[in-house]
């Protein structure tokens, strides 16, 4: 099932159904949210940012909190996340020359019961959407866990943190304006698998991305897609059978409202990456982000934004998302 609140519908139709003409490059509209599923056995694999590779170095942090609860069973596969995840990504990108650059990303992460029950509450009651038994149970508790017909083969009920598996890219611009970019990620298994900081395996990725950048309402705006490929390790301590090949997209766009502010949203979705009949884990995930940007100074930017599962069960509940970015 695919659920929209008002808000998505909202934002999404004002920004992505604009008519963008060709016009002066406005980068932060044209380029989306590094934003990502992090549903526990999800954000273990090497899912890639979204890069157009305008900027001729970038560096900058993300900051991220899911939140999780999800109880669910089918046939002998059971699955319990109970918790929140807390992602800071730091990453930095260097061009090689007009058309080659090169990014690397590491994220660190924490697992715990969080602080973030109670609002993940209000936003479902006010929207009127469904709470999927949370008040059941008790809250800002950590549980994660993970069985199959041989019993119990994950557990996860204490908080930790630490580094995530090192993702390193080479990009190549081309076409029109240099505003498609072939993209070749390899993810490393750096992380602590023990924690859902990574997989223990490498995954390996390619993409194609298009930004195209114009005014919309006569005011500056962009758009943007991507679609890629994603051959997968398998995870070391995840008895789920994990898809050899997962394939991603995204959709979005945004418009600048004012000299130093504006909107954006995009349309994640990814394949599978287990072969398994649980919801959660064996279905197409498809995630709304909306949010917005201001431009700090010439270089700076605080990007901000609000994420949700519109395919249900698929991806967190609620992701809130922060970002600080410096370009030259």
């Amino acid at each position: 099932m695919v659920r929209i609140s008002k808000l998505s519908a909202a934002a999404a139709a004002t920004v992505l159904c604009a008519p963008v003409a060709p016009g002066a490059a406005n980068a932060q509209s044209s380029d989306a949210f590094r934003t990502r599923n992090l549903s526990p056995l999800v954000s273990i694999f090497g899912l890639p940012s979204w890069d157009s590779g305008k900027a001729a170095q970038s560096f900058g942090v993300t900051s991220e909190i899911a939140n999780h609860y999800r109880l669910s069973q089918r046939g002998t596969d059971t699955l319990v996340l109970d918790g929140e995840t807390w992602r800071n990504n730091l990453f930095f990108n260097h061009s090689l020359s007009a058309d080659w650059f090169v990014s690397a990303e590491l994220p660190y992460y924490q697992q715990s019961g969080g602080v973030l029950d109670d609002v993940v509450d209000g936003w479902h009651s006010i929207f009127g959407l469904p709470d999927g038994g949370r008040n059941n149970r008790a809250e800002d508790v950590l549980e994660y866990r993970l069985a199959n017909a041989t019993g119990t083969f994950f557990g996860l009920d204490r908080r930790w943190r630490g580094w995530g598996d090192l993702q390193l890219s080479l990009g190549h611009r081309l076409g029109p304006e240099r505003g498609y970019v072939v993209e070749a990620t390899v993810k490393l298994g750096t992380g602590k698998r023990e924690f859902l900081a990574g997989s223990g395996s490498s995954d390996l990725a390619i993409s194609v991305f298009r930004s195209v950048d114009g005014t919309a309402f006569e005011r500056n705006a962009g758009y943007f897609w991507g679609a890629g490929l994603m051959r997968n390790g398998d995870p070391d301590l995840i008895a789920y059978e994990a898809e050899s090949f997962a394939y991603y997209g995204v959709v979005g766009g945004g418009l600048k409202l004012l000299p130093q502010f504006g909107m954006k949203a995009q349309i994640d979705l990814h394949t599978a990456f287990y072969d398994t009949p649980l919801e959660e884990l064996g279905q197409t995930s498809v995630q709304a982000t909306i949010g917005g940007w201001w431009d700090m100074s010439r270089r700076g930017v605080l990007e901000f934004a609000i994420s949700e599962d519109l395919h249900v069960s698929t991806a967190p509940d609620v992701v809130l998302h922060i970002g600080l970015i410096w370009k030259r």
